[in-house]
């Protein structure tokens, strides 16, 4: 490239690399390592005639510039052509003239690259716009299409127009870079480098400068993070790190992959161990797979596997010349692997497992047994195990470990260049390049689960491995000693100090004062000798309950139970006992003694009427209390001890009464034609979990799930016709029912996003659109409601804002740009409001919900696993009370069960619960 007659080829050929432009120079000549190969592709091209426009092929087939004298020559197809503007120029462009649709006496000329694989990708699109882009400038037009031929021979057209919207801004970044004069673009390395020419000059640049974007699978939102703390190099980070004490219960959080450890690692050449190592079988049989394939073809080609028993080793592969013999292979490899029973099979990352299930269902194989049998090595380091190396690649680690590959080049790039090769010559130095490529993964992966197996075995007494959660972390051995004499120093200052530090008795004896919070207080049964406010004698039994027809036989012996409960009164609360007394029934037949059915109807071993529970239950549920605290109210306010189990139980016992509630909420919400739905996290014993919300506003649902898949809106709303109002997660998205997104949402965003970036003059004039757009639409809601008659005239000033600031319009801004592509993506569902009647234009329903969920995460911290989806149901009847302005107390002193036909009155006289 060149500009201004200024040599700069190498830096502005580098920038529109960072940019993901994948030439098919690199794949033809970079990457096959072979000069001539360019030839093949020039052959190739002079081959093609599928389209009708490719009429003739000229003598003129390379030429040094693209000018006039083509025109006038009229030659059908250039090579070698090169493109040149004031700030750009493009070398080995390849152009093809077709008709001219508007005349048909004139020709348009058009760019045509080629593909590696066999359908398009990113950066196919992305070179054919940077090509059209310099074309339109030699040429004053924009040509219509640019054309992509595939590695099968297919060629596929592009609109350029369409295209080139999207990386005009990439183009601006890249002008300006060169109108800065400076030496070269910054370097930051991307899953792109394999395919790119300069991939090992930029990698030499990034090792000079320490760069943060060596670290493998580190993203640009991350670095960017830690550029904003002033960290720019990977030593930097590795003095980020700080060893954090954890609860035992957050040992089953999600494992995360921490970058200021793998910095650390890389510094100190040591290997770091930050988790638990997943312990590794072992068996008699072990088996070690690798496959190989085609990823744009999905054609599987070589199945590997390394089978050790009993100190032998044997090797297994099958190979799949053609699509034809896949299945055949894939076959030779299930059977191989069903003769060692359940046996693992080792692999490293999860590209093996998807392959077995894509094999098992395009040839109908049982998979289920095979995928249970598989185990994933990656997982015993990702997020525990740090190696001193750039990233966790099998290469990367093995290399280190001084297990290498035969070939200094082996990737999974270069089997793809190998098998392209072997396809095209048929020449078995290829086949025999894949097939030891194959065993050697397979075998330094045997090598790797030992070596993994022994650092598990003697981790505490290797020099080169360290535990990341000591105290101290990365700091010097005095600085860490400092740190543990300033800790000391600082358990003097804690609240219980003088009542634990050791102290001497009178007679010298030595005792360590005890904890008084209650937790190991003998509790005594305060009630004990309490009084009874009433006694109930009932009559005995006369017919056994097994026995219809059978008599009892009177007997003397006595039996009584106690009701403990609460009356609701205009001065108060008051306890009342109830102490129910008769004499039990013999049975003749079965010579077994039984209660008086009026005894026998409170249930075994009940103790608390209804007044009570419902109270312990609106203690939990409106006051937040925790079960310890309610039981310490219990014996406070009323001198009864009541074990925090019992209240548990209570509780769960409430929560399968109201069952029949929860499903008459859920259908009354689904009749509506709008809902609000949305979710939240909370943390059941260390684990993230998800709670999900459905409401219309006067009726409320919880519902709790491991994850936030969207598999539980979709039960939740399965064959729903109204309106869904939620914010903008993707999970909504595959609902298939009309969706407004909530505009407190975005209005949010973009003021967080104002405060990040104050001198973004760009987003600054962007959220001044946007808030002129949307000032009258809410001013007219609040003036008029909802009604659409107000609000339909807005649909204009709608059409308006984006064809000005959203359709065909370049932003360079980044957090402008971002939602630039939300404002496109959802333009349908945020205004759905405009259109409809009735429809909120925000989600705030669900919010208040989920409110209560909030609070109460700040208090308890975390939740019991048995115990959320009964509070959870609780909670929904609280909500729904709440919403419906009732008292929560009034409904579960009533017994109704219907929320709806629950009518409350001002005082809680005669609410008692049936």
């Amino acid at each position: 490239m060149k500009s201004n007659n200024l040599q700069i080829s190498e830096n502005a050929i580098r920038a529109y690399n960072l940019c993901t432009r994948k030439s098919y120079l690199l794949i033809f000549s970079s990457v096959l390592s072979a000069p001539n190969d360019y030839e093949k592709m020039q052959n190739s091209l002079k081959n093609i005639t599928r389209q009708n426009y490719l009429h003739s092929i000229s003598n003129h087939l390379i030429i040094e510039s693209f000018s006039s004298f083509a025109l006038t020559e009229g030659i059908d197809i250039y090579t070698n052509v090169t493109l040149s503007d004031k700030s750009f120029s493009m070398k080995n462009v390849n152009l093809i003239k077709v008709p001219d649709d508007l005349c048909l006496d004139k020709s348009r000329y058009e760019p045509i690259i080629f593909s590696s694989f066999n359908k398009i990708k990113p950066e196919d699109k992305a070179e054919l716009s940077f090509i059209g882009y310099i074309l339109s400038k030699c040429l004053g037009y924009l040509p219509d299409n640019g054309h992509v031929i595939l590695i099968d021979g297919r060629t596929i057209a592009l609109k350029l127009f369409i295209n080139l919207q999207k990386y005009l801004p990439i183009i601006d970044t890249l002008q300006g870079w060169l109108t800065q004069n400076s030496d070269s673009p910054p370097v930051t390395l991307n899953k792109h480098c394999p395919y790119c020419e300069f991939q090992h000059a930029c990698k030499k640049t990034a090792l000079q400068e320490d760069n943060l974007s060596l670290l493998g699978g580190i993203s640009k939102k991350q670095i960017l993070k830690f550029e904003k703390k002033g960290i720019f190099t990977i030593k930097q980070l590795s003095f980020l790190y700080r060893p954090r004490k954890r609860w035992r219960r957050s040992r089953l959080e999600r494992v995360v992959h921490k970058y200021e450890l793998q910095a650390l690692a890389l510094r100190t050449g040591n290997i770091y161990i930050q988790d638990k190592l997943v312990e590794i079988p072992k068996h008699d049989v072990e088996i070690f797979i690798d496959f190989e394939c085609l990823p744009d073809e999905s054609f599987f080609y070589l199945f590997g596997l390394v089978v050790c028993q009993a100190g032998k080793q044997d090797n297994f592969q099958f190979w799949a010349t053609s699509k034809k013999n896949e299945e055949a292979a894939w076959k030779d490899f299930v059977s191989i692997i069903a003769q060692y029973g359940n046996s693992p099979l080792f692999h490293y990352g999860s590209f093996e497992n998807k392959a077995i299930l894509t094999l098992g269902k395009r040839y109908e194989t049982p998979t289920k047994t095979i995928v249970e049998r598989l185990f994933n090595i990656n997982t015993c380091i990702y997020g525990k195990l740090y190696f001193p190396v750039y990233s966790n690649c099998l290469k990367d680690i093995c290399n280190y470990l001084g297990l290498p590959w035969s070939s200094p080049n082996a990737s999974g790039l270069q089997s793809i260049v190998w098998r392209h090769e072997y396809d095209q010559s048929k020449d078995d130095i290829y086949r025999n390049l894949l097939q030891t490529y194959n065993i050697e993964d397979c075998l330094n992966l045997k090598g790797l689960t030992e070596y993994l197996r022994e650092i598990s075995a003697d981790a505490a007494h290797s020099e080169q491995i360290r535990f990341a959660d000591n105290e101290g972390g990365s700091m010097p051995e005095s600085a860490s000693n400092l740190s543990k004499q300033l800790s000391n120093i600082l358990l003097s200052a804690h609240g219980t100090y003088e009542q634990k530090k050791i102290r001497l008795k009178n007679k010298g004896s030595v005792i360590t004062a005890t904890d008084d919070s209650g937790d190991n207080k003998k509790k005594l049964l305060i009630s004990k000798g309490r009084k009874d406010n009433k006694i109930v004698h009932v009559r005995q039994g006369r017919i056994c309950p097994k026995h219809p027809g059978r008599k009892f036989k009177p007997t003397q012996i006595e039996t009584s139970r106690t009701i403990f409960d609460l009356i609701f009164t205009t001065r108060g609360i008051k306890k009342n006992i109830i102490r129910y007394i008769g004499k039990k029934g013999n049975c003749t037949a079965c010579h077994h003694k039984y209660d008086p059915p009026q005894i026998r109807k409170l249930g075994v071993g009940k103790m608390y009427g209804q007044g009570f529970i419902a109270w312990v239950s609106y203690q939990r549920l409106a006051m937040r209390l925790p079960f310890n605290k309610i039981a310490q109210l219990i014996e406070d306010s009323f001198g009864e001890y009541v074990s925090q189990g019992t209240i548990v139980e209570l509780f769960l016992n409430l929560s399968a009464f109201y069952s029949e509630t929860e499903q008459k909420l859920l259908k009354q919400i689904l009749k509506n034609p709008f809902i609000h739905m949305d979710e939240t996290t909370i943390n059941i014993r260390g684990a993230s979990q998800y709670v999900w919300v459905i409401t219309d506003g006067t009726h409320v649902i919880f519902k709790l799930s491991e994850n936030r898949e969207a598999t539980i809106v979709h039960e939740f709303l399965g064959g729903y016709k109204g309106v869904l109002c939620s914010d903008f997660y993707g999970g909504y998205d595959s609902v298939p029912c009309l969706q407004q997104k909530c505009w407190a949402h975005l209005i949010r965003d973009l003021n967080e996003n104002l405060r990040k970036s104050p001198f973004d003059a760009e987003f600054e004039n962007f959220v001044c659109a946007v808030g002129a757009l949307i000032t009258p639409i809410l001013q007219a809601v609040e003036k008029y409601g909802l009604k659409i008659r107000h609000l339909r005239k807005f649909r204009s000033n709608v059409d308006s804002f984006y064809k000005n600031f959203i359709n065909n319009k370049t932003y360079t801004s980044d957090v402008t740009q971002t939602f630039q592509k939300r404002f496109q993506k959802y333009r349908e569902r945020l205004f759905v409001f405009l259109d409809i009647e009735g429809i909120p234009w925000n989600n705030n329903a669900a919010e208040r919900a989920l409110r209560h969920i909030a609070v109460q995460r700040k208090i308890s911290g975390s939740f019991g696993k048995e115990s959320t989806p009964h509070y959870l149901r609780l909670l929904s009847v609280t909500q729904t009370c709440r919403f419906q302005n009732k008292s929560l107390l009034q409904f579960l002193l009533s017994g109704e069960k219907d929320i709806d036909k629950f009518k409350g009155s001002k005082g809680l006289v005669g609410w008692r619960m049936h």
